[in-house]
Order: structure tokens, then sequence, then C-alpha cells
């Protein structure tokens, strides 16, 4: 008995739909929720100013007021046919002639404070980018600048005598600062280091608070202006007080948060002194910042940038101040 052949089964698999729910979203992969477009800026602007209009209106009625007084007062002197009359006139006219030297002075001195800035920034350039041109300019402009002082006569000449042998901008730079700027700098640092000394020893034995903030502040801005002057700006007051917006600027941009570490640092290393004398530390304290001060002017006024030179330490200064050597 034959067994017969059984055939395979054939099986079918249903596909089963497998529920799986949503992942839930990270903050990371989650979609960022529009935010409300504006299409335009909402106008913030004020109306009239009618502070700003009753302040200039007020200043210009008070200055035609005293104007017509002064007119008159002068015009009435004149008419006397005496000596009077003539010595009002002749009062009258040298005012004017001092106010328009004045103008002329602040004119001139903010002119060149601005030439040195513009100097410095294109011999940085030239230095920067091998520009022989640009160097060439910067080296006739600083000798126009420096033409007839005494006290680089020296340099003017052998840097006339060697320029024209030079083809590269940044040996040309080195010599324009080694000829003409570089004997300026050991007499700015004495400059610093001088007033420096005059505000630790004035602040350590003035009786009062008030006349510290004078004196610092008057020797701060007398230190500027013969900073400047040294270096070719010969500042007016209006220019005077700009390079000192300058330098504080400067000092911010360069490191201000630096200013109190560097400068407590100092004054904590004499502590034995500070111990000793308040007053002396407070003196030291104040020469240390009129050091700092003293080093961002010189990079404000200096008219080319440290290539060959090497810019002054503020610890050295501070330590000299303090009539001590650094360690």
């Amino acid at each position: 008995m034959s067994k017969s052949k059984r055939k395979p089964a054939a099986f079918r698999v249903e596909e089963v739909e497998v529920f799986v729910p949503p992942a839930t979203p990270t903050p990371a992969a989650a979609e960022p929720v529009p935010l409300p477009r504006t299409r335009t800026m909402p106008d913030l602007r004020r109306g009239l100013r009618w502070g700003s209009i009753f302040l200039g209106a007020l200043a210009a009625l008070v200055s035609l007021i005293a104007s017509i007084w002064l007119y008159d007062w002068v015009v009435s002197l004149i008419a006397r046919d005496d000596w009077i009359g003539w010595v009002a006139a002749g009062l009258l006219g040298l005012v004017v002639l001092a106010l328009v030297m004045i103008i002329l002075r602040e004119i001139t001195g903010l002119a060149r404070l601005g030439r040195l800035g513009k100097i410095r920034h294109e011999a940085d350039s030239a230095a920067r980018q091998n520009d022989k041109e640009l160097a060439v300019d910067v080296t006739a402009r600083l000798k126009r600048l420096y033409a007839g002082r005494k006290d680089i006569a020296w340099g003017l000449e052998r840097l006339a005598s060697h320029e024209h042998d030079i083809m590269d901008a940044e040996e040309l730079l080195r010599l324009t600062e080694r000829t003409l700027v570089a004997p300026l700098d050991p007499v700015a640092r004495r400059i610093v280091a001088s007033s420096a000394k005059r505000v630790s020893v004035v602040t350590a034995v003035s009786p009062g608070a008030l006349i510290d903030m004078l004196f610092v502040g008057a020797e701060n801005l007398r230190m500027l202006r013969r900073l400047s002057t040294l270096y070719g700006a010969r500042p007016g007051t209006l220019s005077l007080f700009k390079l000192a917006r300058m330098v504080v600027t400067h000092i911010v941009l360069t490191g201000g948060i630096a200013i109190g570490d560097d400068v407590i640092h100092q004054v904590i290393g004499h502590g034995l002194t500070a111990k000793l004398s308040a007053r002396l530390g407070e003196g030291l304290f104040n020469g240390a910042l009129t050091t700092r001060v003293g080093i961002a002017a010189i990079d404000v006024c200096r008219p080319l940038p440290y290539i060959e030179s090497q810019r002054p330490r503020f610890r050295e200064l501070v330590a000299e101040v303090a009539g001590m050597r650094s360690a």
C-alpha cells in the first residue's frame, strides 16, 4: 500500500499593525515657535522737546540782552570825546583780538591732535601691509611736524641722510622711530614718573579728600598737556579735554578691569608701608593710578606704534615712584 505524498502546508503571515506611541519631543528637537513679526517698527520718537526749546530760547534771550547791553555801553564810552572813550575802544579791540587768538589756538590744537592720531594709524597700516609709499608719506609728515625742534635736530639730520637707502617699509619706520620718536620716550617716562611722585607725596600729606581730588585732577591734566606737547600736539583747553576723554577710552578698551588689580597688587606689595601709614598707602595708590593714566597718554600721543622700542612697563614705573627697584 503506497503512502500518499502530502503537500507542504502553506502558511500566510498576515501583516499585523503594531501601535507605536509617538516619541515625546525633547526641547532641543522641538520646533521653535515662530515669533510674531512686525512689519513696521513702532515710532519711538518723542514729540516736541519743550524742555530743550525752553533752554535754547532762554540762552538766546540772555545772550541777546547781554549783547545789547554791551553794545550800548561800549558805544556810550566811545561817544565820549576824552581819554576814557579811547581806552574803552582800545580794551574792546584787545578783547576781540584775544578771543580770536584763543579760537585759532583751539582749532590748531584740535587739528594737531587729530594729525598725531592719523599718522599713528597710517604708520601701523604701512608696517602691517609693508606699504613703502605710505611709510615714506608718514616719514615726511613726521619730519614736517618736528621741523625746527632743537631737541631732535640730530635725529632729523640722520634720518635725512639714511632714509633714501632703505627699500623696506618696516625698516624705514624703524629708522624713523629710532631717530625721531625714541629720543622723546625717556622724557615722556620722566614726565609720568615726576607727576606720579608729586601726586603720591601731596595726597599722602594733604589734610582733606577734596584737596586730594582737585590736586590729582589738575596734575593729571598738566601731565597730559606736557606729554602731548612733547610729541607735537600743543593742545589748547578744548583739545586737552578731548585728549583726556581719549585716554580714558583707551584705558577702558585696553584693559580697564585690570587697572584695579595691578594697582591693588602694587599697593599690597608695600603692605608694611601701608600698615605704618594709611595715608602713605593712599598716596602710593594715587601715584600708581596716575602712572596708569600717563602710560595710556603716551600710547595716545605717540605718533608711531612701538616697532623697535619697548612700551613703558607699569610695574617698573610704579616701583620707581615708590622709590624701589622692581623685583
